[in-house]
């Protein structure tokens, strides 16, 4: 492989590493952090119902959202550094 084609291979790991995180833990981060508690919650006094997005902590999101993207991403740098001569 060529370094033209090695750099080619090496953008594409890191678009699909960005893709990755933004649909499986920037979407839904994002969703909780500018969650307004003003229009999002029912104080009934003694108990208070609220609307606010889970934090995106389950398996799914830290799998396809962090640790998938960081392998993709290093697997991307590693083809694009080539063999060393």
């Amino acid at each position: 492989m060529d370094a033209i084609q090695r750099r080619t291979v090496e953008l594409a790991a890191f678009a699909v590493a960005v893709v990755l995180f933004v649909f499986y833990f920037g979407r839904p981060f994002w969703a909780w952090a500018n969650w307004d508690a003003a229009k999002g919650t029912i104080d009934l006094g003694v108990i208070k119902f609220s609307s606010r997005p889970p934090f995106p902590n389950d398996g799914r999101s830290v799998l396809f959202g962090l640790v998938a993207p960081i392998v993709v991403a290093t697997i991307g740098r590693v083809i694009g550094q080539g063999r060393p001569k």
